[in-house]
């Protein structure tokens, strides 16, 4: 059959197996019948390998499955082993199989776990391919807020197992419901469900079904993305393994929460996850859906999501009476402001609807840009989502009127062209001879600067003609330093450039006072020269949080500092160099704040910053760079910081072997040492982290004099990593 027709089939036995009550669904076969008899016919026939089931796919993979087809009652396994687990009970069935929860068996630990395990007679090439991805999808995942692999295996009868992370919660929005959440509570738990979507995806698996029976919210609050069934990973090394389609696999999705591309049966992408994410938050923040389908007609339900652009939800509020007709939703929070239109307005509604446009290519790019945006709401920053500009309405203007639009043209250009063209190489022409006038006073100053400068080595002019032979580099770095503001008075951007630049030297030799004074200086300078928001403003910002500390501020001030750099840094200069150090140091202050309070959602966010540091190092440098490798250190310090020293030793022995790979002479094998020494100390390896101290010593020796100040810095490295290992 061809693939247009099972994607037919395949929308109509999803709208029809959502469809609870047998009356409408009856009606709805009868609707198809009266078009296509045959279609209906196979529709029928799928239903009837399916039934009694409407809600497989709607709940939970391990927590919720229904019934789809009878068993014996022999065929329970309640009491009986899988691996070292004890069966306990079963707490889910489905067409496929069933979840149980069960315990270790051997009494080794007591922990609750989930198994699932494929039901006799439904271990198809189908299904046993599509479980073992699901197994190896979880196994490669490690986040906080997804629900862990913790084993599997193969039953003695050959059928696949999987043990997962048995997950005692609710779906988000019956949680914040029955909590009473506020708007904004609902949307800083929606950022963790964010931030965990965006770790699958950097691992290159797209989840496919992301809804809120698939994100439940335990009783500490904390969510857990489940159910990775119908995941798709990206790697085409391993997507080649994947299974096309087949009548055993048409549940595909679900419906109400499927991307119009994912209805339609096309190409799927991680932004198809995004446009999920923004049906969850449609629903959290209004109570329903953003398409609704009246008669439960799967034609209208696809058209609806497909065609029809959905009201904002400050609309869907107000015009279809939620206020009164979901009041019971949060009556355990009467006055909570999400009853109010009024709070979803603006930002918010402009939010929800960039992540559910139907152009894959105009939505947000990633699960991050979403939650980073419902960040700058929250904190009262510019968000990127915009309504629709005038370009844009004018392109599909454009489009649907091409030859209308193409003889006005031809008149209007015929008239102004030769007017348009002259001014526009007048104007062209006057912007590169300023320009270039600029740049070239820029370059004369700064060379007369600089000659003065390099005149030091003149014993004759040092001194105003004292005539010493003895002046070092660093006594012309500090006259220098003294000159810049009365020198170049009247070129403010040259002079930030120079207090930036002697900021960095002082800073990397151990003087935070001058460095913090020159970075002060060069950070007024970027703002009263490029305004208030640009990449050197943004860059300013970075340099200065370098040094805020050593001048008594708090690291939360510094946070906040840095967060206002990073997001004015990837809103204006997305491919700048400075952005993946700017992630990192951002990161490294969450988890500085973070040491003694251990908010695991604060904690994933800080690793979702140095993964995506990593991720533009690669891009700026390659994956063999220094900077890239920083990555690696970071995840060892938030590993530490949630308590795991096994996980941290590892990742520094790692980061220690690949920096020897890139020479023995490279700065960051210190740093790498002295590292993974204070880890060993911590975990009580005193030897082993005496012998890495030495070790380091003896380099520093070999490449510095014990008076040079990267010597010094090296030992109190080692005096701090000690005392970090007796805290």
């Amino acid at each position: 059959m061809m693939s247009d027709r099972w994607r037919q089939i395949e929308t109509l036995l999803e709208a029809a197996l959502d469809e609870p009550e047998p009356a409408k669904r009856d009606l709805m076969l009868e609707r198809i019948g009266a078009n296509d008899p045959d279609l209906r016919a196979e529709v029928e026939s799928l239903l009837a390998h399916d039934e009694p089931s409407q809600t497989f796919i709607e709940s939970p993979a391990y927590a919720f499955a229904a019934e789809l087809l009878t068993e014996d009652a022999d065929d329970r396994l309640e009491n009986q082993h899988i691996g070292a687990y004890k069966i306990v009970r079963e707490i889910g069935r489905g067409g496929m199989g069933a979840v149980y929860l069960a315990r270790r068996g051997d009494d080794a630990f007591d922990k609750q776990v989930a198994i699932k395990l494929i039901k006799r007679g439904m271990d198809t090439v189908a299904i046993l391919s599509r479980f073992v991805m699901e197994r190896q999808i979880l196994a490669q995942l490690d986040h906080p807020n997804i629900a862990r692999l913790l084993d599997g295996g193969t039953t003695p009868d050959n059928l696949p197992y999987i043990v997962m992370e048995y997950v005692d919660g609710l779906p988000i929005t019956d949680y914040c419901d029955q909590h009473g959440l506020t708007t904004n509570e609902r949307l800083s738990l929606f950022r963790v469900v964010c931030d965990a979507v965006q770790h699958a995806h950097q691992n290159l698996v797209v989840h496919r079904d992301l809804k809120p029976s698939n994100v439940l919210i335990t009783r500490d609050g904390v969510p857990k993305l489940l159910d990775f069934g119908i995941s798709k990973v990206l790697e085409p090394e391993v997507a080649v393994g994947s299974i096309e389609p087949t009548r055993t696999e048409l549940r595909m999705m679900t419906p109400n929460y499927a991307s119009p591309e994912q209805v339609r049966g096309e190409k799927l992408t991680t932004t198809s996850d995004v446009y999920s994410l923004g049906v969850m938050l449609y629903e959290l923040l209004t109570g329903v859906r953003p398409h609704r389908a009246i008669d439960s007609q799967p034609h209208e339900l696809a058209r609806l999501v497909c065609e029809q652009e959905p009201a904002s939800p400050s609309k869907a509020i107000a015009d279809f009476g939620l206020l009164i007709a979901h009041s019971k939703t949060f009556s355990s929070n009467p006055q909570s402001e999400i009853r109010n239109p009024k709070s979803l307005r603006g930002d918010l509604d402009n939010i929800v609807l960039m992540a559910l446009r139907k152009d894959p290519q105009r939505r947000y790019v990633s699960a991050a840009q979403l939650s980073s945006d419902i960040e700058r709401h929250l904190t009262g920053l510019p968000v990127v989502a915009r309504k629709d500009t005038f370009k844009y309405r004018t392109n599909k203007f454009v489009k649907r009127n091409k030859i209308g639009v193409a003889a006005a043209v031809i008149v209007t250009l015929s008239l102004v062209t030769g007017l348009a063209a002259a001014l526009s190489q007048t104007r062209i022409a006057n912007q590169r001879r300023a320009e270039a006038e600029r740049a070239t006073a820029r370059a004369e100053k700064t060379s007369r600067f600089m000659q003065s400068f390099l005149s030091y080595a003149n014993p004759y002019w040092y001194g105003r003609g004292q005539g010493r032979l003895d002046v070092t580099v660093r006594e012309a770095i500090d006259d220098a330093a003294k000159r810049i503001d009365t020198e170049l008075a009247d070129n403010p951007e040259v002079r930030a450039d120079l207090h930036h630049t002697i900021g960095d030297i002082y800073r990397l030799s151990g003087e935070g006072d001058k460095a913090h004074q020159h970075f002060q200086e060069s950070y007024d300078l970027f703002r009263q020269v490029y305004g208030e928001r640009h990449p050197k403003v943004a860059m300013g910002i970075f340099y200065l949080a370098t040094t805020m500390y050593e001048q008594g501020s708090r690291p939360e001030e510094i946070e906040q500092f840095l967060r206002h750099g990073v997001q004015m840094m990837r809103e204006t200069g997305a491919d700048n160099v400075n952005l993946p150090y700017m992630l990192q140091a951002l990161a490294t202050w969450i988890m500085t704040i973070e040491k003694n309070n251990k908010n695991e959602s604060r904690l994933a966010e800080a690793e979702s910053l140095i993964l995506e540091s990593r991720v533009l190092f690669i891009r700026h440098y390659g994956e063999d760079h220094g900077a890239t490798l920083t990555a690696g250190s970071q995840l060892a310090t938030l590993a530490i910081t949630r308590g795991d020293l096994r996980k941290a030793e590892s990742i520094r022995q790692e980061n220690l072997r690949l920096f020897r790979q890139l020479g023995e002479g490279n700065d960051g094998i210190l740093g790498a040492i002295v590292s993974l020494a204070e880890t060993k100390f911590t975990a009580g390896k005193v030897a082993e982290g005496d012998a890495l101290i030495n070790e380091a010593l003896a380099m520093g020796r070999a490449q510095w004099s014990q008076s040079d100040f990267r010597f010094q810095r090296l030992l109190k490295d080692i005096q701090e990593a000690r005392a970090a290992a007796n805290k």
